[in-house]
């Protein structure tokens, strides 16, 4: 006695958990539009219901048995054609309410997909870079271009649900009007299936979706690694080996998607199969009891015209809600994405600026180590930059360059000390930081320059280039600016792709420029002849550049060569005015 009672409380303990993480998922505008689409599967379950209680008068009058009230009712107009200009105006409306009830889901299933998608990307962009760096860039594609879409497929599976739920009520109402007893036994049977679908399928499902998560982070991870190390696969010869492992995750997805796809349809081909072999029982009962099979068409008819519409409507609701049940991992998945990034959320990343009567940037006795790493990467620093001037940073790799970068434009925050951004002019200072590894849109050369700064000025972007020794690659493109640079600028080498980047720092028109490593892949004359551009041409900007040329040094009003101490921490170890 107590398996029926734990049935009913796990299908209670499914539906609430539904219900929340739906309540969760979906923000007010898409509840609107829920409602929206639900009024109309109100008026489409309606007009169904009419025209299945329509069936049987229409039925029995072209039999020549028309019941008496009804020929009353229309009082000597042509019963039959005025019950076929019932009927086509009921599948009329029926017609118009499934159009719009169809192309209102369609829009609340966009709606939803989109908001989710741009609602994660908002997040990610908003990151403190700590938060950033602690994912594989693979799990943001993931979650952006697969996690998201499955989830938001559970806004129409919703419909679908509301939909099914609201036709099975109407057309039960009818059956109870028509014949209680056939109306019960179908409910019997409704109830049965679920509670079988429940048990043998729904924890099938949540552990294949599980199994499918986890696969699918595979194949992604696995996928970018592979794509990144192309170059040293190709040289090793390891094809076959990354391959191997990228089909092994791609069976285990295989494997699991096939079971979620399967495992919904069992309910649907279980109904089928029932409802059918009801309906030719009734049919060969019928004909054993030798009862004439006029006084059962008008019945079987409306039989068949009900089932027609309910059999969709059971199946729907119970392979809808088991896609459901197996949805709410990506769901939670995602809402869990939403709180991560909600919680590491930096408006703004950046210095506050400080008045004073004499421009600076310095770094006081800071200190700094990651998360991950408890030992600093550098301890009671001080640095000062006078502006406008020219500070160079050298040392080995692991020394904290980068990181002393960060600091400067207000990436990385300090445990200790503090980062000043001194400035007497009114406006705060304009930084520009140019990274070791710089990303390129799949856009024109212009597109490159601007990256959004502004509307696109034709002078300033010619001579930002011009800046950036750029001027003799523009002038052998036949669309000149306008040339695309193709994916992250695979159609420029190396160091015109860091040329290009530089650019685009100094289209902005900088006070405090940060160049890390970003001259490291041009010959030490094209160095030289960019570096010189850059000061002459703009005197009054302050620049902090990494390099481990020394003749770049000559650029330089002031060298920190930094070096690990014997514990392994940054250290200053020489300043050179």
């Amino acid at each position: 006695m107590t398996k029926p009672a734990a049935t009913k409380s796990l299908l209670l303990a499914d539906a609430q958990s539904l219900t929340n993480v739906l309540r969760e998922f979906l923000d007010p505008q898409h509840k609107r539009l829920l409602l929206w689409v639900s009024l109309w599967a109100a008026a489409l379950s309606l007009v169904e219901m009419l025209v299945a209680v329509a069936v049987v008068p229409y039925v029995q009058c072209v039999g020549g048995n028309c019941p008496a009230a009804l020929v009353k009712m229309v009082d000597g107009w042509p019963i039959t054609l005025v019950l076929s200009g019932f009927l086509f105006l009921l599948i009329t409306l029926k017609f118009v309410a499934q159009g719009l009830l169809t192309w209102t889901t369609s829009n609340f299933h966009q709606k939803v997909q989109r908001d989710t998608v741009s609602r994660l990307l908002q997040g990610y962009l908003h990151l403190d870079w700590a938060s950033f760096q602690s994912q594989h860039r693979a799990h943001y594609l993931r979650r952006c271009f697969t996690t998201a879409i499955d989830a938001s497929y559970v806004s129409q599976q919703a419909v679908t649900l509301i939909s099914s739920t609201l036709m099975l009520l109407f057309l039960t109402a009818v059956l109870l009007w028509h014949d209680a007893f056939v109306a019960f036994g179908l409910g019997v049977c409704m109830l049965l299936l679920g509670i079988g679908s429940q048990q043998l399928i729904g924890r099938a499902q949540n552990k294949y979706a599980h199994e499918r998560e986890i696969a699918t982070q595979r194949w992604n991870i696995g996928l970018a690694e592979c794509l990144g190390s192309f170059r040293e696969i190709r040289v090793y010869g390891l094809e076959r080996f990354f391959l191997d492992q990228l089909d092994r995750a791609l069976d285990s997805v295989a494997h699991s998607n096939r079971r979620l796809s399967f495992l919904p349809n069992l309910p649907r081909m279980v109904l089928e199969f029932g409802l059918f072999a009801v309906l030719l029982t009734l049919i060969s009962v019928w004909v054993v009891l030798e009862r004439p099979i006029a006084e059962l068409l008008p019945q079987i008819i409306f039989y068949a015209f009900v089932v027609r519409a309910l059999m969709p409507a059971m199946i729907n609701l119970l392979s809808t809600r088991a896609v459901l049940a197996g949805s709410i991992v990506n769901i939670e998945l995602i809402l869990q994405e939403f709180n991560w990034a909600a919680a590491r959320q930096t408006k703004r990343i950046g210095i506050d600026a400080v008045p004073a009567k004499q421009s600076f940037f310095a770094l006081e006795n800071v200190t700094f180590h990651h998360v991950s790493d408890k030992r600093p990467v550098v301890e009671n620093m001080n640095v000062r930059l006078s502006h406008p001037s020219w500070l160079a940073l050298t040392g080995p790799s692991g020394v904290g360059k980068s990181t002393v970068m960060e600091l400067l434009c207000g990436i990385h925050t300090p445990q200790s000390g503090r980062v000043v951004h001194a400035w007497a002019g009114g406006a705060p200072p304009r930084i520009a930081y140019l990274p070791q590894q710089v990303a390129l849109l799949d856009g024109s050369i212009a597109d490159n320059v601007v990256f959004g700064f502004d509307g696109g000025d034709a002078a300033k972007i010619d001579q930002a280039l011009a800046l950036a020794c750029l001027t003799h690659l523009v002038s052998m493109q036949p669309e000149g600016i306008n040339a695309r640079v193709g994916a992250d600028g695979a159609q420029l080498s190396g160091g015109e792709r860091q040329r290009l980047a530089l650019a685009r720092a100094l289209y902005r028109n900088p006070d405090l420029l940060l160049l890390d490593e970003a001259t490291s892949g041009l010959d030490e004359a094209t160095e030289t002849q960019v570096l010189s551009a850059v000061k002459q041409a703009r005197p009054a900007m302050s620049v902090v550049f990494v390099t481990h040329r020394h003749a770049c040094l000559r650029f330089a009003d002031q060298v920190i060569a930094l070096a690990m101490d014997r514990s392994g921490k940054g250290a200053v170890q020489e300043v050179r005015p």
